[in-house]
Order: C-alpha cells, then sequence, then structure tokens
C-alpha cells in the first residue's frame, strides 16, 4: 500500500468514525416526538452504535421522566458552574446515554445566540464518545428548535397522517427553509392505521413542500398505531413499550436499520 492509498483510508475511517446528529423535531405536541427519539436511540444502540439523546427541550425537559430516571445534574447545573459535563450523561437501561435537560427553566428555554454558544461548546466535547447524538428539540417553531435543526446532519420531523398536524408540520418547514436554510428534510408519520392512504398524505406534502419551499421531503418511515404505547403510559411505565418488541418498536427498529 503506498502513501496516497493509506492517506485515503484514513480519510475514510476518519468520516466513518464521526459522530453524526440527528435531530427530531415536531410542528406540534402530541405527536409522539419523545417516543419516538428514544425509541430510536434504543434500536441504534441495538446495532451496536453509541448513542447519546440529548434533550433539547431544554426548558421543559421530561426524557427523564419517560424513563423513570431520578433527577440529577442537568445541563442547568452545568451552565450555572455546578456540575461537570461527566457528572450529566447518564446510561439508561435501555442502551443509550441521556444528557438531561431542565423543566421550568423559562431562561433556557429562550437562549440567545451568545448563550446557545455554550450548548455547542458541550456538544464539541461531547461528541468523540459517541457515534450518534440525537436532539429530542421542544415542539413548534421556536428559535431553539431551529438551532438544533440546524446543527443536525439529519432532520427528521415526526406528525401525524391528519390535517391539523400536516398543517403544522408544513409551517415548521417553511420556518426552517425560509429562516434557517435547511434544504432537505425527513418525515416520520405517527399512529398510521393505513400505509396507501398515508402514503398519499405523504406525496401530496412532499409536491407542495417542493414547489413553495424549494426543499426536498423525503419519508424515512411509518409508525403504526400500536395499542401497547398508550397502554405503557397509562399503566404508569412509559419506557416498558420500548424492551419488548411491540409493533412501534419494530417500525423504528427498519429506521434505525435505514440510518
Amino acid at each position: 500500500m503506498n502513501s496516497d492509498q493509506a492517506a485515503n483510508l484514513r480519510r475514510i475511517a476518519g468520516k466513518q468514525n464521526k459522530c453524526r446528529y440527528l435531530s427530531v423535531s415536531s410542528g406540534k405536541g402530541g405527536v409522539g416526538k419523545t417516543t419516538f427519539a428514544v425509541c430510536l436511540a434504543s434500536e441504534l444502540s441495538k446495532l451496536g452504535r453509541k448513542v447519546l439523546l440529548f434533550d433539547a427541550d431544554l426548558g421543559l425537559a421530561n426524557v427523564d421522566v419517560l424513563l423513570r430516571i431520578p433527577p440529577g445534574a442537568n445541563i442547568r447545573d452545568y451552565l450555572a458552574g455546578d456540575a461537570a459535563l461527566k457528572d450529566i450523561a447518564v446510561k439508561t437501561s435501555l442502551g443509550f446515554y441521556l444528557f438531561p435537560a431542565s423543566s421550568g427553566a423559562l431562561e433556557l428555554a429562550e437562549l440567545s445566540e451568545e448563550e446557545f454558544d455554550k450548548i455547542r461548546t458541550i456538544l464539541k466535547e461531547l461528541e468523540s464518545g459517541y457515534d450518534y447524538i440525537i436532539f429530542d428539540t421542544g415542539a413548534g417553531i421556536n428559535a431553539n428548535v431551529h438551532r438544533f435543526t440546524r446543527l443536525a446532519d439529519k432532520m427528521i420531523l415526526i406528525t401525524l397522517p391528519e390535517p391539523a398536524a400536516i398543517s403544522d408540520a408544513y409551517a415548521f418547514l417553511k420556518t426552517a427553509v425560509r429562516q434557517y436554510e435547511v434544504n432537505r428534510a425527513y418525515l416520520v408519520f405517527n399512529r398510521v392505521e393505513e400505509e396507501v392512504s398515508s402514503l398519499r398524505v405523504f406525496e401530496n406534502l412532499k409536491r407542495v413542500v417542493k414547489r413553495f419551499l424549494g426543499t426536498d421531503l423525503l419519508l424515512l418511515g411509518m409508525l403504526r398505531e400500536d395499542g401497547m404505547v398508550k397502554r405503557s403510559a397509562r399503566g404508569g411505565d412509559p419506557a416498558a413499550v420500548f424492551k419488548g418488541d411491540s409493533v412501534f418498536t419494530e417500525s423504528v427498529r427498519r429506521i434505525a436499520a435505514g440510518i
């Protein structure tokens, strides 16, 4: 092997080992965004990847609640100088690591650009230890949400194949494209009962997005309606659904394999 070939292999290896950022967002709340983000992190970790789920809903965090993780140090403590990064990321029972945010912290929900630079610094320090960092962003179109989507290598938008949810998803995309120059997005439909009709809804949305926003919209996958998700949440153990082979987890597993 000559020196040029060796250098080329090193470049390829470096690209393969680079941490990839995925953002999971939604135009509105209640569409299953956090549940999907948690399950995606779990399924990627089962594929042998080291995954960090970063709770990017900075002021209204709930991933730790979903996973029944006792309160501990979070991003608010780090920014205040009361905790080190090594004290914050915790390994979950599902195999991935969680970087928790804070709940009820208005100052985190409305960060200035200068303050958000501190978040970027945190991510730079963390990324060498992971194959994937997944942002579970807040719902809607506030500045923090779009800042995280701008950082992502792949922006995933989760919604329902219903008119109101589709309208909110389009509004989210419009803001992301016009204000933050996002030029490609990946869509996941949740609570799908009939795939053929949902595919027609996607094709219509894809045409509208391309025509009026000039952006490519790709279908990453469909998550089948699964009563086990609702029963698990009502039973007080929302994370239970991720530990078995439900219809929902099988759908996310296919998406993780594609990623």
